[in-house]
């Protein structure tokens, strides 16, 4: 619009009343909670846009599809177009002052049928006198000039409102949202229109899934989980992710869509994933494609990308992302929240005790969906000892009664993040299960946990075999069924590589594993399959451990609380290296020894099966005796009997051991056996080997493990003596391409096996000798493939399928953003888009499965900043479908629009190409395909 433009400035005594004195452009760089200049005008302009596209819908008759909160403060409308838009109903303050300043208000005023734009309440005229409608292409700007001031800008024209902007609080068109009736969506406004109302699609709210109070994927040792991440730390395409897990670990996964909280400390503007929300759906929508389950991470400490809720009714009504999720998702099975230590009561934070309450809320939100809330804790050797399990139980009773009442519903995992104070939060985790307050207990083991500043074992950085031997422990001896990374993720588990091409002139973004993540993780994860290392169910670990510490002190709110943690030379004398420390000076997760069990620690005792603890020690009666390490000691002994000698870490159930050497140096174990009839066996490890073993009347087998990426070789040495005559024995190299010799001697009685490698052996020794008496019964596992989301439900999903186009197959496109966080244009839907540039070749392709065949109506999200673009169509399995009409949007702020096409689609793979047949116009950028039946 080439027109000057006019406002009327009849309000201006009014206008000046608003603009305070003092102000001044100095005063908005001072620090404070605010915001700046250019965060304020760009949340206002969104916020314009929003408006305009809400206008427009209602005067064309579409409808609300969903209306989620995303935060205290923002909300994401769908349209049932397929279209798009952010509101905001707070805007951050300029500057530090906590005072009203005048800033401009722009928003429409309706009369005879038609919406206008008007700013602080008068009309923006065009220069022939005609008021600027609101469903003219143009849409006015709001900004600030070299000078300071204030400026309105519609098209090309720009003009100064003769108001400098200055420090203080601004007002956001958008008051709120009303979803009261849910036929219905009510946008109240703060201009001169008091509100909108939109309609709901259809006239009612989406059904989804129901409440079933039954767990949509149970977690036991029968059936248990690793969540691997998907992470926007290493920009993935959740496809990608998904099929580099191999099939027969797959229906074991449960897909953590991982949304990090780094964040700008002024602003609070993320600086890895703008829109959390618009990223995990579409990813949720990839995971029930591919049939797989998922939970969403949405909060790391105190910070989170959703909204911590006061009360269950806010969560579970139709705003709520939390029951969103569960509703619109059979794949869905809960939210991660992790390091549940730092980041709180920060100015974009909650509270500790708003965190607690949330959660109770969604502990109940949770049960009636049949989901789960996860909870990880890290050490306390950094922080306050008031975010432990301990701390959370004591501190919310609403909370603590959900968890009694729920446990099933709650998975706290023990997480590696902090270099100190392992044993603690290992005890807490542990015992916030075993005592009934959780129905599962697991790890979040982290590389950034290795003591680097302090140099273990003359290692001064995290060693790759290291990662193995909590994961196999904590596994096989405290019954931990769940596990969670490992982190980080883009060191140890993907990667993306160099693009690839597809053919016919198109190339492709790559992922590929991590080998430590294939050659340890990966590895370990099939020996839980196939049962060498078995987790023991909640009742084996309570008649193993035998005992629990009661922690019944009265906290006293500092930082090393007794109260909250475990007594503080519990683990001195008993597991606890001699050259390591007690709680905030506990730096490494290795154990001395296998012959003490992990000790629990737990707030009470809340169902039966917890009461069963042979021995229950309270804290407050620690220093009674216990507190002693000579007669502390002594009682361990009593009940817990020596089962081998030497340097090694061996720890039993039955008849599997799990050993492994935590020292510099190869250090040896003696072992008589239990099960097998010969004497005993003599081990010789190297550094950080580790080692599932099974004992059986005439064989052990041996799962052994020490990959490193380095490549390494170690030498173990197995001896077994007492056998009647020589044994034989078996192997295999469990690494691809590493290479591995085992050599046998057999000589005045002793069979010794040498090990040389680097990575996973199976070895078996077929064996037996004289020995009476031995044990006979122990249990053997049990593992099988949980049903996936379409088994559970009887049903394939049938909800939008979404294509991000950033993962899109690309040919002579002008640029692929792969993360747009730091880029000009917003409101795009997961990490980022391509512009398809001007090349009359350019083209992006991809690949969609579809269930059942059919008429399909697909959409294409697009935004053209300069030009209508024609000449651009659709293919489908080669076939042209349409020409496509991207019409121009001007304006920073311009929403993102589609493009709509109905198609047949086939059952199966179904390409679907966007392809230049001519040169477009202008740029165009395309963020995703969606793809829904008719």
């Amino acid at each position: 619009m080439k027109n000057s433009i006019h406002v009327m400035m009849t309000m201006m005594a009014e206008i000046c009343l608003w603009a305070m004195p003092g102000c001044s452009d100095e005063d908005l760089t001072a620090g404070g909670t605010g915001g700046g200049i250019e965060q304020a005008t760009a949340n206002i302009n969104s916020n314009t846009a929003a408006l305009r596209t809400l206008i427009v819908a209602k005067s064309e008759g579409k409808a609300v599809k969903s209306c989620t909160q995303t935060s205290a403060s923002s909300y994401q409308v769908e349209l049932d177009d397929g279209t798009s838009l952010s509101i905001l109903t707070h805007i951050d303050a300029l500057g530090a002052q906590d005072k009203p300043c005048y800033t401009p208000m722009v928003s429409a005023i309706e009369g005879d049928g038609t919406y206008h734009w008007c700013i602080d309440g008068s009309p923006i005229t065009m220069a022939d006198g005609n008021k600027l409608a609101v469903s003219s292409d143009v849409t006015p700007e709001i900004g600030v000039d070299h000078n300071g001031y204030w400026t309105v800008r519609c098209g090309g024209d720009i003009r100064q409102l003769g108001h400098k902007a200055g420090p203080g609080t601004v007002k956001s068109l958008f008051g709120g949202i009303d979803m009261s009736d849910k036929r219905h969506v009510t946008f109240l406004l703060r201009g001169e229109t008091p509100s909108l109302t939109l309609d709901m699609a259809d006239g009612k709210d989406n059904p989804g899934m129901g409440p079933t109070y039954a767990l949509r994927r149970p977690i036991s040792p029968d059936h248990p989980a690793w969540l691997i991440h998907i992470d926007v730390w290493n920009t993935p395409d959740p496809q990608a992710i998904i099929d580099l897990i191999p099939q027969d670990i797959r229906p074991y996964v449960i897909f953590n869509l991982s949304l990090s909280v780094s964040h700008d400390e002024t602003t609070g503007r993320w600086n890895r994933v703008e829109y959390g929300y618009e990223t995990v759906k579409s990813w949720l929508r990839t995971c029930a494609e591919n049939d797989v389950w998922a939970m969403v991470q949405p909060s790391s400490g105190g910070f989170c990308h959703f909204p911590d809720y006061s009360s269950y009714e806010e969560i579970k009504s139709d705003k709520s992302v939390f029951k969103e999720f569960y509703r619109d998702f059979p794949n869905f099975v809960g939210f991660n929240y992790c390091e549940q230590f730092w980041g709180f009561d920060d100015k974009f934070s909650v509270s500790y005790g708003q965190r607690l309450r949330h959660w109770a809320n969604l502990m109940r939100l949770s049960n009636e969906y049949g989901g789960y809330l996860v909870i990880s804790y890290c050490g306390s050797g950094e922080y306050s000892s008031g975010t432990t399990p301990t701390a959370m139980l004591k501190k919310d009773p609403e909370l603590a009664d959900a968890c009694r009442q729920h446990p099933e519903n709650l998975i706290v995992c023990e997480k590696f993040t902090s270099t100190a104070g392992f044993f603690d939060i290992e005890s807490a985790t542990l015992g916030t299960w075993l005592s009934g307050y959780a129905g599962q207990y697991g790890m979040r083991f982290d590389v950034c946990g290795w003591p680097d500043d302090k140099v273990w074992n003359g290692d001064a950085g995290y060693q790759t075999q290291a990662g193995a031997i909590a994961m196999m422990e904590h596994t096989m001896l405290t019954g931990q069924t769940v596990y969670d990374g490992p982190e980080l993720i883009w060191t140890e588990d993907f990667k993306e590589v160099k693009e690839k091409s597809t053919g016919e002139g198109f190339m492709k973004r790559s992922w590929e594993r991590f080998p430590q993540f294939e050659n340890i993780s990966m590895d370990i994860y099939r020996k839980i399959i196939d049962g060498t290392i078995r987790i023991m169910s909640r009742k084996e670990v309570i008649d193993r451990t035998k005992l629990i510490v009661i922690n019944d002190i009265t906290p006293k709110n500092q930082r090393l609380d007794p109260g909250y943690l475990t007594p503080r030379n519990l683990f001195e004398g008993l597991y606890r290296l001699d050259n390591d420390g007690n709680q905030e000076k506990n730096i490494i997760y290795f154990k001395k020894t296998g012959r003490y069990p992990t000790i629990p620690m737990a707030v009470d005792l809340a169902d039966g099966l917890a009461n069963t603890f042979k021995y229950q020690i309270k804290a407050s009666a620690f220093n009674g005796g216990w507190d002693d390490i000579r007669l502390k000691q002594g009682k361990f002994n009593r009940i817990f009997p020596q089962e081998y000698t030497g340097e090694l870490y061996a720890g039993r159930h039955e008849n599997g051991w799990m050993v492994y050497n935590p020292l510099p140096g190869v250090r040896t174990a003696f072992i008589p056996f239990k099960y097998n009839t010969c004497e005993k066996m003599s081990l010789a490890f190297g550094k950080y080997t580790a080692a599932a073993i099974r004992e059986y009347a005439d064989r052990v087998d041996f799962y052994l493990t020490n990959y490193t990426t380095k490549g390494t070789q170690t030498t173990d040495v197995i001896e077994i003596h007492g056998s009647d005559k020589q044994p034989t024995m078996t192997y295999k190299n469990r690494v691809e391409g590493n290479p591995c010799t085992v050599s046998s001697e057999w000589k005045d009685g002793v069979f010794t096996i040498t090990i040389t490698h680097n990575g996973a052996v199976d070895l078996t020794i077929n064996c037996s000798g004289n020995a009476t008496g031995r044990e006979t019964r122990f249990t053997r596992a049990n593992v099988s493939q949980p049903p996936t989301p379409n088994a559970n439900w009887g049903k394939a999903y049938a909800g939008p399928r979404q294509y991000e186009t950033e993962y899109f197959e690309y040919k002579n496109v002008k640029k692929v953003y792969k993360n747009a966080v730091a880029d000009g244009i917003r409101n795009y839907t997961a990490l980022g888009y391509v512009n398809l540039g001007s090349a009359d070749n350019a083209a992006i392709r991809n690949t969609m499965n579809i269930d059942e065949a059919g008429a399909y109506n697909i959409q294409v999200r697009y935004y053209s900043p300069t030009a209508n673009v024609n000449t651009v169509a659709m293919y489908i399995n080669n076939r042209r479908v349409a020409g496509l009409n991207f019409t121009r949007q001007a304006g920073s702020n311009a929403t993102w629009q589609t493009v709509s096409v109905a198609a047949s689609l086939q059952k199966g793979q179904n390409r679907i190409e966007l392809k230049a047949e001519e040169a477009p116009a202008g740029d165009l950028y395309l963020d995703n395909i969606t793809v829904e039946k008719q």
